[in-house]
């Protein structure tokens, strides 16, 4: 039967397709099919013939071994947009408009083909992907279980336990916390940070994604190695539904 986990963040750039990246390929080495879904990615480039280049949902699909052949990026991606910008601005940028029931049935077609989907949202759980939804929305309409993830550095505590306030508020499951170093040099709050979140946000905190210089050029399965040791990756697998 397949499962799936949203992967959702405090705030952008907190490491969330690097994350994703490393359960695509723990996944993968488990004997799962694995694929991504990424509906929405703002700040994408263009090959030379024009079309989109959506960089987190390529860099999700080749960790989980996936290619043109076995998956299309239309298949895995649905809306991407040249700004950097939330999605619902970049949207109405664009003139797009956005067609939920085109999310959700592109969701429903991964499901039926894969073992695990990995979704990756964009940004925080308030951000708009239209002007009508945001991620928080999205992640009700597809009920997978949220797995956050966090800056570790000073600040986190409070982000995290807004996020997973939020997300009870609106119902969500909360499968739990990881944390992921942003930085090379920990500072003095690295040593409270799961602890609290854990204790204050009656959450489990899944470990710390230690720092990869220059993550984006390393492969999925190195990045899956260097994670294993502070993050429990196969109870972050076992929590997808």
């Amino acid at each position: 039967m397949s499962r799936a986990l949203f992967v959702t963040g405090t705030d952008t750039g907190v490491g969330k397709t690097l994350v994703g990246r490393v359960l695509g390929a723990s996944a993968r080495a488990a004997g799962l099919r694995v694929a991504p879904f990424k509906p929405f990615e703002s700040g994408c480039g263009h090959d030379p013939s024009g079309a989109s280049l959506p960089a987190d949902a390529l860099a999700l699909r080749t960790a989980c071994g996936l290619d043109d052949r076995s998956l299309t990026i239309n298949d895995c991606n649905v809306y991407s947009f040249s700004d950097p910008i939330a999605p619902g601005a970049a949207a109405r940028r664009a003139g797009v408009t956005v067609d939920e029931a085109r999310v959700l049935r592109t969701y429903a077609a991964l499901r039926a083909r894969f073992d695990l989907l990995i979704i990756e949202g964009a940004g925080g759980l308030l951000v708009p992907l239209s002007d009508r939804l945001l991620v928080g929305d999205l992640a009700a309409r597809l009920g997978a279980p949220l797995l956050i993830v966090a800056r570790d550095a000073l600040g986190t505590i409070n982000h995290t336990l807004l996020t997973v306030s939020e997300a009870r508020r609106r119902g969500l499951p909360v499968a739990g916390v990881v944390l992921s170093r942003t930085t090379p040099l920990a500072g003095p709050d690295t040593e409270h940070n799961a602890r609290d979140i854990a204790r204050f946000g009656d959450v489990p905190v899944f470990g710390t994604l230690p720092f990869v210089p220059d993550a984006d050029h390393v492969d999925g399965t190195r990045l899956a190695e260097l994670a294993a040791a502070g993050v429990a990756l196969a109870a972050i697998l076992r929590a997808a539904t």
